[in-house]
């Protein structure tokens, strides 16, 4: 039985290879089903990837297939046309995402999954090994990179250059890709015109910037123009003036409520302290004055 390795079996074990192949048997009653759904004639030990040309994870696991030389059959999944979210990928993958690989009974859908099941089942004298033997100092130094590397939020990079092409240079994106979405866009939050949880998080933390004085470095220099829009716009929200208030004032609201809670505490102490503060300040105010008097 085929499964996903990287969902519980109570999800998807009913999603054996003989249940695709049998709805490809049935592809007579469905003619609008996509080519990539029918399985039936696949060599059983072949290697099949569903990917998306455009998708990160799935460029580099092509590349790691190409330089391994291996025989894969491609399979592209259009994402802008959501094919992954169609019942026949689904069948495979029900996180809906690219890239999926099938070889014999194994359906892995996971990326890093993928990698390592390609790098461990298909080896030998003619097959390039892409990471070096365990215990070699350049085994260490593969998985830190690697690490490294897969740590970089490309899709947050990716989708940002889309909406803000202005922000990019000699970018390679064609203008179409983002005509569309400029024309419906209205007071964008960060996922779109909804304003969420994204949004909580960053307006909380800039804040918080700028209660500590960060502000002026990070984005009213004029070099953020967007981020200075965005908390320019979170700061008139109802929900966010009622929480923060003003930011001048959040240093009140904090220490007023513990110089209460000290006074109820500890008040003689608290009251004999102000009192000798007091006076101290206010003769050294009047000693100041009287000096200034006579000697100025």
């Amino acid at each position: 039985m085929a499964t996903p390795n990287n969902l519980t079996a109570t999800n998807c074990s009913w999603w054996p290879i003989s249940a695709l192949e049998s709805d490809a048997a049935k592809s007579v009653e469905a003619p609008d089903a996509p080519k990539a759904a029918s399985p039936a004639h696949w060599p059983k030990d072949s290697l099949v990837l569903y990917h998306w040309t455009q998708s990160f994870s799935s460029q580099k696991v092509r590349l790691v297939i190409a330089e391994k030389g291996l025989v894969c059959e491609e399979r592209d999944v259009s994402l802008p046309h959501s094919e992954h979210k169609e019942p026949w990928f689904m069948r495979l993958n029900l996180g809906e995402e690219v890239p999926v690989i099938i070889h014999r009974d194994n359906i892995i859908s996971d990326y890093d999954q993928i990698i390592d099941y390609v790098e461990r089942t298909f080896t030998g004298e003619h097959v390039v090994a892409l990471v070096p033997e365990v215990g070699s100092p350049q085994h260490a130094r593969v998985l830190q990179y690697r690490e490294l590397l897969d740590a970089l939020p490309m899709d947050a990079y990716t989708h940002g250059c889309i909406l803000h092409p202005e922000l990019t240079t000699d970018s390679m994106i064609p203008k179409y890709a983002t005509a569309e979405i400029r024309r419906q866009k209205c007071e964008l939050w960060l996922c779109g015109c909804a304003f969420t949880l994204a949004d909580v998080l960053l307006g909380a933390t800039l804040h918080r910037l700028k209660f500590l004085g960060l502000s002026k470095k990070y984005w009213e220099d004029g070099s953020r123009p967007n981020l200075q829009s965005f908390f320019e716009r979170v700061q008139r929200r109802f929900a966010f003036r009622k929480v923060l208030g003003d930011i001048h004032t959040t240093l009140l609201s904090a220490v007023i409520p513990n110089a209460f809670r000290l006074v109820k505490r500890k008040p003689p102490s608290f009251f004999g302290a102000s009192f000798l503060m007091g006076s101290l300040g206010g003769m050294g105010y009047f000693a100041y004055w009287y000096l200034k008097k006579k000697y100025i």
